[in-house]
């Protein structure tokens, strides 16, 4: 009985070369993932006859949202809370707001990272819309045949 060398040196010389992959595989450092997180949620007028107090309750809620998502997840980078508001049946974007962990340890600041919807308070029935101003002069006594003579040229067809 024979001993083939060369086909155990080929098996272990293989075994190596896995062993080496793994093991630089696992000194390779994998890059950080960005996490995003994206809420919405409903808030209810109660009743409520001031936008003013509404839309405090809106930033409220965002500001106790973000700092609890951030807490609940160290891998989170950023946050996306969309508000909307109910009043009287009518359903209304309020605010939304995105911001990065980097940017809310640096600005916890609500306004900072919001966009404010400026209709929200009139389509929600806080506030009557403007109307517009009626125009004085009528469309109807427009002549335009008048106006085109009342601005000849010197000399034109004279």
């Amino acid at each position: 009985m024979s001993i083939n060398y060369r086909k155990i040196l080929s098996v272990f010389s293989l075994i190596g070369s896995l062993g080496a992959v793994t093991a630089l595989s696992m000194t390779i450092p994998i890059p950080a993932q960005a996490e995003s997180k994206q809420i919405q949620l409903l808030i209810d007028s109660q009743g409520s006859r001031n936008f003013a107090t509404l839309l405090q309750q809106a930033e409220s809620v965002v500001k106790n949202s973000v700092e609890k998502t951030f807490a609940e997840n160290p891998n989170l980078t950023d946050v996306s809370i969309a508000i909307v508001g109910e009043h009287n049946g009518a359903v209304v974007p309020l605010l939304s707001t995105t911001v990065s962990r980097a940017n809310w340890l640096q600005k916890p600041n609500i306004q900072a990272w919001s966009q404010y919807f400026s209709t929200a308070e009139v389509l929600l029935g806080f506030r009557k819309p403007l109307t517009p101003a009626t125009s004085t002069a009528s469309a109807t006594n427009f002549n335009p045949v008048a106006a085109s003579m009342a601005d000849k040229e010197a000399n034109f067809y004279q």
